[in-house]
């Protein structure tokens, strides 16, 4: 199959004016429940969090409460997070079970979900259906090593859903990385403003400033079906983190380093101690003169070798496909991943209940590592935005994303808001898709002058 370029592919969306309603009204965030959130897929956790048979984890959305349980070593299954008998949820945060018994009156369920004790089960006189008792089930599928939840019996396979992620996304085996740090922590403002800071490259040059000191250049966005992806214009290399830019005052071989110490230092990801050194060491491997596209070729050279000695394999990627792959994919709804050979930086927005300016954000690095030698990581609640509680980068789009909640309720932009129809064509696709879920409840796309 023949995939598009997105380098090459312009303006992808016509000009287009969003309304705030989906932002900040309660009507809208309640109406998300049904029309979205029951009826799409999404990420719940990464397999490496349920490692053994009876390892669980609770995935909350809304006032919805999921049980994923590793069954097997194959199989992984989903439950809804609540007893048969009068609604208690049985389980909270995430750990290992042989069976589920409901701390209320005792009811108990094995593994498999179906019901073994009920107290005083005479008490019924033998009214109560046993198939009819077993937990219900929530569909499961799995990719790239993360577990996704769907509450919808009736929805479609996650491969179909998924679309063209697992072609540009799957040659960077994200299922044998695993976790490097993960923080979570409640946002003042909508999920969705949330996800579309993370999704569009408009801002970078104001937002963060340090970027474009290493030519860090323009961004397109192109649609991708539901999905989208982001990618930096003119850049060598491809994927995030790797990429080689050209400044007019800075030797080209020397961008490598500086811009993935800069990552190193401001993100905490996007680039690993392998790629650092690698890019260290690129001035006494190349002559003066070098093109961007031979820097980025020997950078990547270097770095493979580097990690296969320490034990670390990479993927085989094809370099055409590393050159058109993007740095940025948002996995509708709620998902965003920055992937890499050997690293990716990762998003999870979610609602903070009905609550249209609150919203839960989770942040995760993963990093391949040689076997036996990955940390043991915990989700740190990390409610402070300033210090070193969080990496450069991200504190400064924090900073935005409160003011810009308080901003949407102006009655001034009653008319609508102005994305960019390049830049941010990304965010255009994510609203249209979220409008063909939302049906009556979405307000109309415009054109300018129109409305």
């Amino acid at each position: 199959m023949n995939k598009p370029n997105p380098h090459l592919s312009g303006a992808v969306e016509a000009p287009m004016k969003l309304s705030t309603a989906p932002y900040i009204s309660p009507e809208y965030a309640r109406a998300e429940k049904n029309q979205l959130w029951l009826k799409t897929w999404q990420v719940a956790c990464r397999e490496e969090e349920i490692p053994q048979v009876g390892d669980f984890y609770t995935y909350e959305i809304l006032d919805q409460s999921v049980i994923v349980l590793r069954l097997s070593e194959d199989e992984i299954v989903a439950y809804h997070n609540a007893c048969r008998h009068r609604g208690r949820r049985l389980l909270q945060g995430c750990g290992r079970a042989t069976h589920f018994q409901c701390p209320y009156h005792g009811w108990t369920y094995d593994l498999d979900g179906a019901n073994t004790f009920i107290l005083d089960k005479e008490n019924w006189s033998g009214a109560l259906d046993d198939a009819a008792l077993r937990l219900k089930t929530v569909k499961t599928g799995r990719w790239g090593g993360f577990v996704f939840v769907n509450l919808d019996d009736d929805c479609g396979p996650l491969e179909d859903f998924l679309q063209e992620v697992p072609y540009w996304l799957g040659v960077f085996e994200t299922g044998k990385m695993r976790y490097k740090w993960r923080q979570w922590l409640r946002m003042d403002c909508n999920w969705k403003v949330a996800v579309e800071a993370f999704i569009e490259g408009y801002h970078a040059e104001t937002t963060h400033p340090q970027i474009a000191e290493l030519g860090g250049g323009k961004t397109g966005s192109s649609a991708e079906g539901l999905h989208a992806r982001l990618f930096q214009v003119g850049s060598a290399g491809g994927g995030i983190g790797t990429g080689v830019n050209e400044k007019d005052d800075i030797d080209v071989r020397n961008i490598p380093y500086l811009g993935l110490k800069q990552a190193q230092e401001t993100i905490w990801s996007n680039t690993s101690e392998t790629f650092v050194e690698a890019a260290r060491r690129l001035p006494d491997l190349l002559p003066e003169g070098v093109d961007k596209m031979q820097v980025s070729m020997k950078l990547m050279e270097v770095a493979c070798q580097l990690d296969a000695e320490r034990g670390v394999k990479w993927p085989q990627v094809d370099p055409m496909h590393m050159a058109q792959v993007g740095i940025n994919w948002h996995v509708f709804p709620n998902t965003v991943l920055l992937p890499n050979v050997t690293f990716c930086l990762g998003f999870r927005m979610r609602p903070d209940g009905f609550n249209p300016d609150s919203s839960i954000m989770e942040v995760f690095a993963l990093e391949r590592y040689p076997e036996g030698e990955e940390p043991e990581t915990q989700w740190e609640h990390k409610p402070e935005q300033t210090g070193d509680s969080w990496p450069l980068l991200i504190k400064q789009d924090f900073r935005n994303l409160a003011e810009q909640q308080a901003g949407m309720h102006s009655v001034s932009l009653s008319d609508g808001l102005h994305p960019n129809p390049v830049q941010e064509a990304s965010v255009i696709n994510f609203q249209r898709n979220l409008a063909d879920y939302m049906g009556e409840h979405a307000p109309e796309l415009l054109e300018p002058g129109k409305g």
